[in-house]
């Protein structure tokens, strides 16, 4: 069995002109914190009393 490995290097080493490493880690949730924090407040079906009623209803037209 081959072990593998990966060089190591420093932190020197590493390219980081015109990056923004906090914007790069980041960035993409603080764009869309605002987005997720309202993804979570939804329901992805509604709650079985809400069916219930619905369906309530839809007879009653019928």
């Amino acid at each position: 069995m081959g072990l593998t490995s990966t060089p190591l290097i420093s932190y020197h080493d590493i390219q980081v002109d015109e990056i923004d490493i906090y914007d790069d880690a980041w960035g993409f949730y603080q764009e869309f914190s605002d987005v997720f924090s309202l993804l979570d407040q939804v329901r992805p079906e509604p709650g079985k009393r809400l069916t219930n009623r619905l369906i309530e209803r839809v007879r009653q037209q019928n």
